[in-house]
């Protein structure tokens, strides 16, 4: 099994020094430029290491089965970057190509500013004579001219170049110019988008696939495969046969065209407007088609290069391309009525040219062709014979602009749109925030209030000095409950320690409080905390407090307006100060 080609094998290899070529032809006078050993080509530029100049001479030199005969022009756009490197300053080129007999077989002129395509074809030219082992070889891409033909004259005489000089050493009387290549007058002709057209326009762009012998099995077994079928489990056999076949499947690839045409049937929802007269029919869009090959009951080539597929997909174009038609007065009457008469049927006929190629290598690999409208014509009538609109290249590509303008309008409107949605979600934003900042401030206020201000509550700050809670008990509740349940309770209070007896010290306030285990000084102010109980005497109920920890005030309200201050900040740091 030979090994499968990639879309790689077409990069060309490139000389830095004056090579000598295989054909024996460029030895002293000419440098190597490029050479693809898969595609049997190589480069040269005329005059050694002073090949280079505004209008330069070249000379291609292909192989006898090279993929690119009578289509070599298709090799200089894909080497311009070459050309930018080697030769800036190079604006056209005459290009000379010899078979490997040393023939020339072609001359024409490529630009710069075309692409580095052809702008001038020369007439082709053929050999002084066939030797009987080429019999056997694929027919020249030119005929060579009749008998009866006469040569045109040229208005002046023209010197060889170089490379013609070599290739006909000894020819006195020129032979007469061969007519234009086949090749660019098969590119004008539209195929239609059959499986079989497509496959052999997918290999007409990437030549360079026809070396893998799988790609040549499925365009030769597109017909039929009973032949590939019977030799395919014999070597020798099927080698016979792809050597048969190839040179027509190499013949037929080069002449594909990259212009095709498809039509279909639908169905339109006819509306006229009076106002601007026109038809409105609907719109309709070509969609991504996908043929695929099959050769015998199951081989479908799976591991084929093609992946036995070929997908083809269609520039987009505006809905409102298709949908709206310009018919005034008799015209839009006239198209009403066929419609009319044919159940509202329309043909509708795209043309369109291969734009760009890859190979897809998701489930098998396949090609997936890119196409550009050139032109639509919609027919109705009960033969579709009645043209309703044609819209050609200009019109494709005003729709393509206007389309383009249309979209880069509404991206436009959309970032405005977008643009006025996030400063409106920012200012709401914004009104929470300083709704939020308001509300805490307010709950701030009212805390600095309670702790600061004229009704500040000395035990809620006593609390807050003691162990930074604020939170306190009635020990009066507490020796209550203590006495109904028989246990003691925590209990946190605000108390001035007064004498001691006893019992303990006597609170001066509030009344009916002792407090024991700590030892304080009479006459201050303390906030404790510790277990409650309660004690009945003569009927009258004493709250006892056994303190176990004890934090001394200062004064009555233990805590400064900065100690305020700073523990409101540390609840609500959002707080913008008191206010006066």
């Amino acid at each position: 099994m030979l090994k499968r080609p990639s879309l790689s094998a077409v990069s060309l290899l490139f000389a830095a020094t004056m090579l000598t070529s295989p054909f024996g032809l460029h030895a002293a006078e000419s440098k190597q430029i490029a050479r693809s050993s898969n595609l049997g080509i190589e480069l040269f530029g005329v005059g050694g290491d002073d090949w280079c100049k505004a209008d330069s001479q070249l000379t291609l030199t292909r192989t006898n089965d090279s993929p690119l005969v009578g289509t070599e022009e298709k090799l200089f756009p894909k080497i311009a970057k070459i050309f930018n490197t080697e030769c800036p300053q190079m604006e056209t080129a005459q290009v000379v190509v010899n078979d490997a007999s040393g023939a020339t077989t072609r001359d024409f002129r490529i630009s710069k500013k075309a692409g580095w395509n052809i702008v001038e074809d020369a007439p082709a030219k053929t050999a002084q004579a066939e030797t009987p082992s080429n019999t056997s070889q694929e027919p020249p891409a030119q005929p060579a001219p009749t008998q009866t033909q006469e040569a045109p004259q040229p208005p002046k005489k023209q010197e060889p170049t170089l490379a013609q000089k070599q290739a006909e050493p000894e020819q006195k009387t020129a032979p007469a110019p061969a007519p234009a290549p086949a090749p660019a007058v098969a590119r004008e002709k539209y195929v239609s988008l059959s499986k079989d057209n497509l496959f052999w326009l997918a290999a007409h762009e990437a030549p360079e696939l026809l070396e893998d012998n799988r790609v040549i099995d499925q365009l030769a077994t597109l017909k039929s495969c009973d032949r590939f079928l019977s030799v395919r489990s014999n070597e020798f056999a099927l080698r016979d046969w792809r050597q048969e076949v190839k040179p027509t499947v190499v013949k037929n690839a080069n002449a594909a065209s990259d212009l095709f045409e498809f039509s279909f049937n639908f169905r339109v929802k006819r509306n006229y407007d009076f106002e601007t007269s026109m038809l409105d029919i609907g719109s309709f869009t070509p969609k991504t088609q996908e043929y695929r090959a099959k050769c015998g009951y199951h081989d479908t080539f799976r591991d084929n290069t093609f992946g036995g597929r070929v997908d083809v997909s269609f520039e987009g174009l505006p809905d409102s391309f298709n949908r709206k038609i310009y018919l005034p007065d008799e015209l839009g009457r006239a198209a009403v009525d066929r419609l009319e008469a044919t159940d509202n049927k329309v043909r509708i006929t795209y043309r369109a040219r291969l734009k760009g190629i890859g190979v897809s290598n998701d489930w098998g690999k396949r090609y997936e062709l890119k196409a550009e409208f050139i032109d639509v014509k919609i027919h109705t009538g009960k033969q579709f014979d009645y043209l309703l609109v044609h819209h050609d290249a200009d019109k494709f590509s005003a729709a393509r602009e206007q389309h383009k303008i249309a979209r880069e309008a509404a991206a436009e409107e959309q970032r405005k749109i977008e643009q006025e949605r996030l400063a409106a979600q920012s200012a709401r934003e914004e009104k929470l925030r300083r709704l939020q900042i308001e509300q805490e401030n307010a709950r701030a206020q009212e805390l600095y209030e309670s702790l600061a201000g004229d009704n500040a509550v000395p035990a809620k700050l006593a609390a807050l000095y003691h162990d930074g809670n604020p939170a306190f008990n009635n020990p009066y509740d507490v020796a209550a409950k203590a006495i109904s349940v028989g246990q003691k309770f925590p209990v946190r209070a605000f108390v001035r320690a007064g004498s001691r007896d006893s019992i303990g010290y006597r609170a001066e306030w509030p009344s009916r409080l002792y407090l024991t285990g700590a030892d304080l000084e009479e006459g201050e102010w303390y906030f404790v905390s510790g277990m409650g109980d309660g004690q009945k005497i003569d009927n009258t109920l004493l709250s006892i407090i056994t303190v176990d920890e004890a934090t001394k005030c200062d004064d009555r309200l233990c805590m400064s307006e900065d100690d305020v201050i700073d523990y409101v900040r540390s609840q609500y740091p959002q707080w913008t100060g008191k206010e006066e």
